[in-house]
């Protein structure tokens, strides 16, 4: 059987916490996991696994923390009070630790929205009113900012250690040479509640014979684009008999083909957009022949395959909602976000329903993955932040990403999702396996709207045009990647 090997050591440890939050509203302060060791004999063996960060014991004398996010944030970075409410009380019990443990006020969150954050970062370090120390601005809005050479570099800020399970595994693949303009980590929450997954609809998938069990197949590492391909194709019904696909039938696969989700496709496959190479030039990867061949395999799956919802059917292009298609029950598998799980619409849903990574390439490709939309938080910080400001960012940062990632996470992925949202233990373990698989990267961080993202959809509505559009639209993407290494690497 072939294992999929992304860090399997944190899914261990991840999957450890949970099952130590089953009292619910507890809250961990030794920062320690302890679990059962498997032995042969008779004595259970305790392996206790250090999740705590290395910040020093520090003094900031009562300073204020000022942080600005979209107000589109759901689980924001300052509570006021406790709620009751689980996830709140884990960040307001959070927030009031790291004040007390570095002696800081945090003040409330400013929030507005998308398009204002970036212009008043820039007023703000233009003007050097010095309004804010950490920013969590949207992360392709954000990418722009790193050309205006407003943004400070987190390799800078002292304490951070990005080779911590909190941060994004492949974080610094997104550094521009040495510099590195925005971050990820366990302290946007947003990050986890827009990563991509697929769902699937169990119970009218078990209605036909020998489906198959697809937690089985992802184990095996069979779960690919042309596996699902194959296995869509049969799932189209055409319940009302009239010949035509309409409203009544069921599809095998139906969901909007926005840039971000076809990304996150695309990246599945083990495929790039836009990489650096070792001179920092900018290397357009989407026409190499594993891209265009990925992109022709999603351009057959979403609008040549018979079982799928095809952009011209009218089910299609009257449905608005990412949820709807899925929710009134006219697919079988539709790619969602984690977020969509604790949605009422889909806690309200009666069918039984699983989750699944995104599928891969083929079975050679040793991991699954995935990406989170262009629209999550990320954080960065101005670039005229001192070197008192700096290390108070970066010791808070560090602390709040360790605490986020060891009190807070586990309790929105155990609580937030096992009771509202997946109803099976193969989806939890399945959810925390596309957590751990999401990737980021040079080409998606500084996409800025301007790269391949956004041209996606428009790629994969023929597949016979895919590699003309990419030739025709190669050298502005170029062009534009060129500018932000220009920017990002003065001085």
């Amino acid at each position: 059987m072939r294992k999929n090997s992304a860090k399997m050591t944190s899914l261990f440890i991840l999957a450890a916490m949970l099952a130590s939050l089953a009292s619910c509203g507890s809250s961990s302060d030794s920062g320690n996991v302890t679990t059962a060791a498997d032995t042969s004999g008779d004595t259970t063996a305790e392996v206790t696994t250090a999740l705590t960060d290395a910040v020093p014991k520090l003094d900031f004398g009562g300073k204020e923390f000022r942080t600005i996010e979209q107000e589109s944030t759901i689980n924001s970075f300052y509570q006021e009070e406790s709620t009751g409410e689980v996830v709140s009380d884990a960040i307001y019990n959070r927030n009031a630790d790291i004040q007390e443990r570095f002696k800081v006020k945090f003040t409330p969150t400013e929030r507005k929205t998308y398009n204002e954050i970036g212009s008043l970062l820039e007023q703000s370090v233009l003007s050097g009113s010095d309004d804010y120390d950490l920013v969590f601005g949207q992360l392709f809005s954000t990418a722009a900012l790193a050309t205006k050479g407003i943004l400070g570099d987190w390799n800078s800020v002292p304490y951070m250690d990005f080779d911590k399970p909190w941060y994004t595994r492949s974080i610094q693949n997104a550094s521009v040479g040495d510099n590195l303009y925005m971050i990820e980590s366990d302290l946007c929450i947003m990050y986890t509640e827009q990563t991509w997954l697929l769902v699937y609809n169990k119970t009218k998938a078990e209605e036909h014979p020998d489906f198959p069990n697809l937690y089985e197949v992802v184990n095996d590492g069979k779960w690919t684009i042309d596996y699902m391909d194959k296995l869509i194709v049969d799932l189209y019904q055409d319940l009302n008999g009239n010949t035509l696909r309409d409203e009544g039938d069921i599809f095998g696969y139906g969901g909007a083909q926005d840039g971000c989700q076809l990304a996150a496709f695309l990246y599945g496959c083990g495929a790039r957009m836009v990489e650096l190479d070792n001179d920092l030039n900018p290397v357009n990867s989407i026409a190499t022949e594993k891209a265009i061949d990925a992109l022709t395999k999603l351009s057959t799956l979403f609008n040549v395959n018979e079982g799928s919802v095809h952009q011209t059917d009218p089910v299609s292009t009257s449905v608005h909602s990412r949820r709807a298609l899925f929710i009134n029950g006219t697919v079988v598998f539709s790619p969602l976000q984690v977020q969509d799980l604790i949605k009422e619409d889909m806690r309200k849903f009666t069918d039984d329903y699983g989750v699944l990574p995104l599928p891969k390439y083929d079975e050679d490709q040793e991991e699954y993955y995935t990406l989170v939309d262009g629209g999550a938080n990320i954080m960065v910080f101005p670039a005229d932040a001192d070197e008192d400001k700096r290390e108070m960012l970066g010791a808070v940062t560090e602390a709040m990403s360790a605490a986020t990632y060891r009190d807070i996470t586990p309790k929105y992925c155990s609580l937030a999702l096992e009771q509202k949202g997946a109803r099976d233990d193969e989806s939890m373990a399945m959810i925390r396996m596309i957590l751990d698989s999401r990737v980021i990267d040079f080409g998606y961080l500084y996409d800025g709207f301007n790269g391949w993202t956004m041209k996606l959809p428009s790629m994969v509505k023929d597949a016979g045009s895919i590699s003309s559009q990419i030739e025709s639209n190669k050298n502005s993407v170029i062009e534009y990647y060129t500018g932000v290494i220009e920017y990002c690497t003065e001085g």
